[in-house]
């Protein structure tokens, strides 16, 4: 069955307290090529993403698009306590060197964001990604159930051109036979309307038989239909067979 390169697939759904949607786009390409637009604050996803659609795909361009909020959006907020430490001991060092009033306070703290960042925890990050993988194989089902619908239209359209080409042949097969016989024919005439009757019967034989051999093509037409043989035998294979068919073209 072939199975097209281009297709398109999308699920949005509410679990475990994760809202999320996967919109998936193939194209034709020889090689496989993910690329996923997820948002900075679930990046880290990101590589899990595109290893699963790696493995569950052989081909194509693929862009995949992955949207994900919380329920509650708290959890995503995470102290970098690295930032955090380096903002604490700069402010401390600079109220010390100028001899400032107070301490340094949670309030002043709390101005600069770089000590916070929006990212997920280990385990709500997996919490998540069961998620996104549940969506993605029902997005990958989806794509390749349209992959496959027009993979038979495809099919439908070649099989037509596969015939056309088969019944050409056979055309070009009779056509070049009976082309000998009018070369001969018209050959002799025109010998004998020079040479008046005159002329070596054998030589025009050889003439014409060394003509044949020229026009022969019917290794040409054994090898072609051959080659549509093999094509149709790919076709119907459930096997990838892009590179196949790109082989016997």
């Amino acid at each position: 069955m072939l199975r097209s390169m281009t297709g398109y697939a999308r699920v949005e759904k509410a679990l475990r307290g994760v809202n999320a949607f996967v919109e998936l786009k193939t194209v034709n390409s020889k090689y496989l090529n993910v690329d996923i637009n997820i948002g900075d604050a679930f990046s880290e996803l990101e590589m899990r993403a595109s290893r699963f659609i790696k493995e569950n795909l052989k081909r194509g361009t693929v862009r995949a698009k992955i949207d994900i909020s919380l329920a509650d959006s708290d959890d995503l907020l995470q102290p970098d306590y690295g930032i955090a430490s380096s903002i604490f001991n700069s402010l401390k060092t600079i109220k010390d060197r100028f001899e400032l009033a107070g301490e340094v306070s949670v309030d002043s703290m709390a101005r600069f964001k770089e000590i916070f960042r929006s990212r997920p925890s280990e385990d709500l990050a997996d919490k998540i990604w069961s998620v996104i993988e549940e969506l993605l194989i029902e997005a990958l089902d989806q794509l390749n159930a349209d992959r496959e619908r027009e993979g038979q239209n495809l099919a439908l359209a070649m099989s037509e051109y596969l015939n056309r080409l088969e019944a050409i042949a056979n055309e070009l097969l009779t056509s070049s036979e009976d082309m000998v016989l009018y070369y001969r024919d018209f050959l002799k005439k025109r010998i004998e309307t020079i040479f008046e009757g005159q002329f070596d019967e054998n030589r025009l034989e050889q003439e014409v038989a060394l003509l044949a051999e020229r026009a022969d093509i019917s290794e040409e037409i054994v090898r072609l239909h051959s080659h549509l043989k093999s094509f149709r035998g790919v076709m119907r294979t459930d096997k990838e067979s892009g590179v196949q068919m790109d082989f016997i073209c």
